[in-house]
């Protein structure tokens, strides 16, 4: 085994985001909507027998192995790798999109990287522990403060409704030949608002409402808990009408959750698309930068992509994934 590939892919969340987060999800437990697409991070592995070498086009970086000194996110993933024996070959990191724009991306590198390890180790693939993993990983390591949704949903793959109590987890799989998935994959665009920002900045004041016991953030989490429950409903009925209202609603909750959740540039971009033919308009991730998904009304996805761009120097159309990370090796 000389080479390695390995595939992490990100994640779009379609309701539930932010009933996930410690300590709400400990306390009242959570739920979420969501699918990995067929964008993410991909990591490529070669042993060459001389000390690690990585190289992240994201980053626009390359460095050797020298332990680092944690002052940064590129120290602390070779401090990372060194605590786990990986000290030889060369390692190269290249995503999709930029880094923190709300799709999942620090959870995607993140598990990736411990896939990697593990298969160096000769252990393959654990999905549930690589899960978990991945949550503390980036939570004590790396000290990002995150939802339980990001590490599972990239670990497991697949459109899924999941709960979460704790450290406990269910999962529900919809069917990704079905009808309604079929019919979402036709009708999904995520906008650019053109830049990125780091999600924990934005989800430490979720945190602290939640420590202080803000009885009014509590409704709104209870609020997003119910609009997820009832869209998942909807899509075993395959009703769209109703999971796009739910998916409107469910962001008019989320901008409730704190003063950095939006702004004047996303709400402008999620106007102009309900004009220009979207059904439904969200910003993904923690808030205030980042992607906007969009879904679009039925037949007219190709006129909204060409009218936002107008708007937005990246509008793409995305798959949804059903596998989660896959890797190959030579």
């Amino acid at each position: 085994m000389n080479r390695i590939s390995l595939f992490s892919p990100y994640r779009i969340s379609f309701s539930g985001g932010g009933t996930d987060i410690a300590p709400f999800v400990d306390t009242h437990g959570g739920c979420v909507i969501n699918s990995t697409i067929d964008k993410g991070v991909r990591i490529s592995y070669v042993r060459d027998g001389e000390p690690l070498e990585i190289s992240s086009r994201d980053f626009l970086r390359s460095w050797s192995f020298q332990g680092g000194n944690g002052n940064n996110f590129l120290d602390n993933i070779s401090l990372f790798l060194e605590r786990r024996g990986v000290r030889e070959g060369r390692i190269s990191i290249s995503g999709d999109v930029p880094p923190g724009t709300g799709l999942g991306s620090s959870s995607a590198l993140i598990s990736g990287l411990l896939a990697l390890v593990s298969i160096l180790d000769g252990r393959g693939i654990n999905r549930e522990a690589l899960a978990r993993e991945t949550y503390e990983t980036e939570h004590d390591s790396f000290g990002v403060i995150l939802g339980k949704q990001d590490p599972y949903a990239i670990a497991f793959g697949g459109f899924k409704f999941m709960r979460f109590y704790g450290d406990r987890f269910e999962t529900e799989f919809f069917s990704n030949d079905g009808h309604f998935a079929s019919l979402l994959e036709q009708s999904i665009l995520i906008v650019y608002t053109g830049s990125s920002r780091e999600s924990s900045a934005v989800l430490q004041e979720e945190v602290r409402k939640a420590k202080d016991g803000s009885e009014e953030f509590f409704k709104n989490l209870e609020e997003m808990k119910k609009v997820t429950e009832q869209m998942w409903t909807a899509i075993k009925r395959e009703d769209m009408e109703e999971f796009t209202n739910l998916l409107n609603a469910s962001w008019e909750i989320k901008k409730r959750f704190g003063a950095g959740i939006t702004n004047k540039n996303i709400d402008r971009l999620i106007q102009i698309s309900l004009q220009k033919g979207a059904a439904g308009a969200k910003l993904m991730g923690g808030g205030s930068q980042g992607f906007i998904l969009l879904i679009s009304k039925e037949g007219r996805r190709w006129e909204l992509q060409r009218e936002m761009m107008n708007y937005s120097n990246f509008v793409v159309r995305v798959s949804l994934d059903k596998d989660g990370i896959v890797y190959n090796m030579k």
